[in-house]
């Protein structure tokens, strides 16, 4: 009795330890199906965007574009799905997606309880608000009693009605299904304040008919880690993912770009380049990649400065700053650890 006993448990640790290992791994089911799922917005330029041409591209887009050609060699091998802010969580956990890849804000919660692991953060924000210049609010504290504009079912909403509370004031919400609704509530008068990250209240802003009748308020009520998503329980897609950021980070920092990628991997003689690029080493293969996916990644989304100014910085129409975006060499929180 006490030798099964014994056997039961041992079985039981063996399994519980070695059950992760053991299982089928969500990289090897995408590279055995040849196509990596990506949930992601659809109607933000910049972001997450699908042209009349069905072009998809933005920062959340492109980085499931780098996912793919880390993963499968290919960036045409992503099929996308958009999401409503409602629909993004479910389609995670049921399935249906590989990765969340659309603005999703990194929170306590959410990483401990609903079983997703986040890769990043890639994208460092806050919370603030914009309001109608006429309702004379050039401070937060300003808007007690206010009508807020903001998107159901998402922590900006927890945000707004803690701060609310923490600093004694009230407001009436005035909920939407996605930002085009939100927005366009918000123009229409529909609410005295929207609230959202800076650099898209910029972009709203900036597509108004009077762009100075808005004003965005400096103050923050909620700092935002944003990062893309994945369901647990696959420890080397996770891996791949998480080296993937780390080393777009990189590339930056060694002054590797979708231009010189190729001649670097030539002529280099710097060991840190030659492992990082592939030359040398076993460090894609060990991960289950390739040991050229950092190569194929940089060619098809450049290192992090590019992929962020292509699509929300200087390069791009929305001219976003990069602030904490920036690497921490330039005063920025950007970094990665040792490519050894």
């Amino acid at each position: 009795m006490i030798r099964s006993s014994i056997f039961a448990a041992t079985v039981a640790l063996c399994m519980g330890t070695g059950g992760i290992a053991n299982a089928a791994d969500l990289l090897d089911e995408i590279q055995e199906r040849g196509e990596l799922v990506c949930g992601t917005l659809n109607y933000i330029a910049g972001v997450g965007f699908i042209d009349d041409k069905g072009e998809w591209s933005g920062f959340d887009v492109d980085f499931c574009k780098a996912a793919g050609a880390a993963i499968l060699g290919d960036a045409k091998k992503v099929k996308f799905v958009a999401l409503t802010g409602a629909q993004k969580f479910p389609a995670l956990q049921s399935g249906e997606i590989d990765i969340l890849s659309r603005s999703v804000t990194e929170t306590i919660s959410r990483d401990t309880t609903l079983g997703f692991s986040f890769i990043g953060p890639n994208h460092m924000t806050g919370q603030g608000f914009m309001v109608h210049k006429d309702t004379g609010v050039t401070d937060v504290k300003q808007l007690d009693g206010a009508s807020v504009c903001v998107l159901a079912g998402t922590t900006t909403e927890r945000y707004l009605a803690d701060w609310f509370k923490a600093n004694g004031m009230s407001f009436q919400p005035v909920a939407a299904e996605n930002s085009d609704q939100m927005y366009s509530m918000y123009f229409d008068k529909r609410c005295d304040a929207v609230t959202m990250e800076p650099p898209y209240l910029a972009i709203r802003r900036a597509r108004a008919a009077s762009p100075d009748d808005h004003v965005i308020l400096e103050t923050l009520i909620a700092k935002s880690f944003e990062a893309p998503v994945i369901r647990e329980g696959s420890p080397k897609f996770f891996k791949v993912l998480q080296w993937m950021h780390y080393g777009m980070i990189t590339a930056e920092e060694l002054g590797i770009t979708q231009a010189n990628v190729d001649e670097v991997a030539k002529t280099s003689k710097d060991p840190v380049v030659l492992r990082f690029l592939g030359v040398e080493g076993t460090i894609g293969a060990d991960m289950g990649v390739k040991n050229d996916w950092m190569v194929n990644v940089i060619k098809t989304v450049g290192n992090y400065g590019e992929f962020y100014n292509n699509t929300l910085g200087k390069n791009s129409h929305l001219q976003v700053p990069r602030g904490l975006n920036a690497l921490w060499r330039d005063g920025g929180a950007m970094v990665a650890p040792g490519w050894q």
